[in-house]
């Protein structure tokens, strides 16, 4: 994997890549990076041209004083995929990331194939859990990994707290990209339940369960979730 580096209106992001055709697009969780895509990339086809992104704020990328709300992850995605002339692209998202990659599809523009790993965007939001979950959050995504900063942390977590901003049942039955739901069924964040509800919301897509996988399956069972990502984009179910 090369890493690289692209210039944003909004700052510059760090990405890793990896040659190939059919480019797909990595997006993280909450407080992670691009790396956490790495083991999982090894058992992927390799034909695929893999772009795993530093979000804005995150890990290798800058961290500008600004608002950090989806719509301004969605504006770097937009460019970047102009950057890289990915007329047609796919995305694959966890968590948080599953979230900006279903409001791009949703409000940007439609990626022939969108695999959501034990998304957020439809479960409770931040600002629905208790204060004292949201500080503990914030403390063990820091000590996880130290080039998380706590204001920008903290930024993601007010500016995507309010209910209103959650995914709508209506949007989310007008996704007509071939759609891939993956779940851990151990997954204490996001319940697997929120993936079924998922799945019965975007008419025709695919539900896969990672047992034993938890919020990030693709770290514990990068096989698994592998096979599930090649099988689908290869048959398109």
């Amino acid at each position: 994997m090369e890493r690289r580096y692209f210039s944003s209106s909004f700052g510059k992001v760090s990405y890793l890549f990896r040659e190939g055709k059919n480019p797909i697009i990595f997006l993280h969780g909450l407080g992670g990076t691009g790396n956490t895509w790495i083991k999982l990339s090894t058992y992927l086809d390799e034909s695929y041209a893999l772009y795993m992104l530093d979000l804005l704020g995150h890990g290798r990328s800058e961290k500008p004083k600004l608002e950090y709300t989806i719509e301004v992850q969605e504006k770097v995605l937009d460019e970047f995929i102009n950057e890289i002339g990915g007329d047609i692209f796919s995305l694959v998202g966890n968590s948080y990331g599953g979230w900006v990659s279903m409001r791009f599809t949703v409000d940007v523009r439609k990626p022939e194939y969108l695999v959501l790993e034990d998304t957020a965007g439809i479960n409770v939001t931040f600002g629905e859990m208790p204060e004292y979950f949201r500080k503990k959050m914030v403390q063990r995504l820091i000590a996880e990994n130290d080039m998380n900063s706590e204001t920008v942390i903290e930024n993601i977590i007010s500016n995507n707290s309010n209910p209103k901003w959650k995914m709508k049942q209506e949007e989310l039955a007008g996704i007509n990209s071939k759609t891939l739901i993956i779940w851990g069924s151990d997954d204490t964040v996001i319940p697997v339940e929120n993936g079924m509800e998922l799945w019965k919301a975007i008419k025709g897509s695919k539900f896969v369960e990672i047992e034993k996988g938890r919020h990030v399956p693709h770290l514990s069972e990068p096989k698994l979730v592998a096979a599930a990502i090649d099988d689908f984009f290869k048959t398109g179910y």
